[in-house]
């Protein structure tokens, strides 16, 4: 797929290359199909074509414009596509308990419950979620129909996608000479951020278990109730 991409870009100039990934990662939030992590590999590789650089060393890369430009592209198109799916369960989550099937799913309980959590956690989930293939679409319709305000989701849509774009496009640039070896690495640093998400969701259910047996201990010199 990433192939695919890099020859049918291939000659083109950065704006173009740049219009297409953003186009893209935008269309993703309407539920394209598609891997954010090859899009945004594709777009450094596409980079690199257009640098003028002849070894990407880290040193250069720091200050290569054309990789800069294509990690702003890949941060506004992510922030896009995420916004995509925001507004859509901002106006139309409500209307999903009316539709027939899963009105037994999706009860005005269920969504007010959802929403309380949003309301306390809605920062973290915002931030966990964007790197949880599979959750991040309907976490992000939910944020959106709990009513977070939209300034704080992009504020931490943006923070999380500070990691991914700039990983990704830089990897694609740092390895544009073969394409098949920054796929492989990008597919390696995917799997390395699961981890670390899994780490973090690890401890705060950690912290939430203790919360919960702390919370139901009596207080000292308080009867037992037995």
């Amino acid at each position: 797929m990433l192939e695919r991409f890099v020859d049918m870009l291939r000659g083109q100039s950065l704006e173009a290359s740049a219009g297409f990934v953003f186009g893209v990662l935008l269309l993703c939030g309407f539920g394209l199909p598609l891997p954010e992590d090859v899009v945004l590999v594709t777009g450094g590789v596409l980079a690199w074509l257009a640098s003028s650089l002849e070894e990407a060393s880290l040193r250069a890369m720091v200050s290569d414009p054309d990789l800069l430009t294509m990690v702003a592209v890949g941060l506004a198109g992510i922030v896009a596509g995420d916004s995509v799916i925001y507004w859509m369960g901002r106006r139309l989550g409500s209307r999903v308990a009316e539709i027939p099937g899963l009105r037994r799913l999706v009860t005005p309980r269920k969504l007010e419950e959802v929403e309380k959590l949003m309301r306390r956690r809605g920062n973290v989930l915002v931030v966990i979620a964007r790197y949880l293939p599979g959750l991040r679409a309907p976490t992000y319709f939910t944020v959106g129909h709990s009513r977070l305000p939209y300034l704080r989701f992009v504020l931490f849509d943006a923070v999380a996608a500070l990691v991914s774009a700039p990983l990704f496009v830089g990897l694609g640039f740092f390895f544009g000479d073969d394409i098949e070896l920054a796929a492989r690495a990008a597919s390696r640093f995917s799997h390395y951020i699961l981890l670390g998400v899994a780490v973090v969701l690890a401890g705060f259910g950690f912290r939430w278990l203790q919360q919960r047996r702390s919370g139901v201990r009596p207080e000292p010199g308080e009867p037992s109730g037995r």
